[in-house]
């Protein structure tokens, strides 16, 4: 988990701490394009959905929601999640660092299965983070598609331009409250010696 010289480094969070340099700007290349690719494809779909809409067809609510784009509907999700996770961030830092949740009472728990499941929680949440971030990505490289499409003079797109960029900041906000979080019960699990 740690690199060379014992010290952390945020590419714990998503995984990367074993990896060797070059394959890390190898890998946030791939994924950047990937996600800049992913966005631009959302952006394309929904045009197209909301072309048929227009036209009179009737669609599914899964893809009407596509087709109308970011709106108040969408706004809240990314926003709400920041909240949840500065306030985990604010009791991490302030109390002492609780045993993992689950089925059996802390108290019948060994100090081994203690450790044990202090590092599957620290895991799980690095996946969460890796998703949310990847997400998040997507969800940028939409809103910059909209900006693009709407400097070009799409007016369907600018309509919902500034709720397409609270949407995606609110994503953006959530990854790096939730890497916060993770960072700092990384190193409160290293000092219980779980790591």
């Amino acid at each position: 988990m740690q690199d060379v010289g014992k010290r952390r480094t945020p590419s714990e969070l998503l995984f990367l701490s074993g990896v060797p340099a070059v394959v890390r700007v190898w890998l946030a290349v791939v994924v950047t394009a990937g996600c800049g690719v992913a966005g631009y494809v959302l952006l394309r779909v929904q045009q197209r959905l909301a072309a048929d809409v227009a036209a009179g067809a009737h669609l599914n609510p899964f893809t009407t929601l596509l087709a109308t784009g970011s709106s108040w509907r969408t706004l809240w999700p990314g926003w709400l999640a920041a909240v949840f996770f500065v306030i985990s961030v604010v009791r991490l830092r302030r109390g002492p660092l609780e045993p993992a949740p689950g089925r059996r009472r802390p108290e019948a728990l060994t100090p081994t299965q203690l450790r044990r499941g202090l590092r599957a929680e620290y895991r799980a949440v690095r996946i969460v983070l890796v998703l949310l971030t990847v997400a998040a990505a997507v969800d940028t490289a939409r809103a910059v598609a909209h900006v693009v499409a709407a400097l070009r003079g799409d007016h369907s797109i600018a309509m919902s331009l500034a709720v397409t960029l609270a949407e995606a900041g609110g994503l953006v906000v959530a990854a790096l409250v939730l890497a916060l979080w993770a960072w700092t019960f990384g190193g409160d699990v290293r000092r219980l010696g779980a790591m």
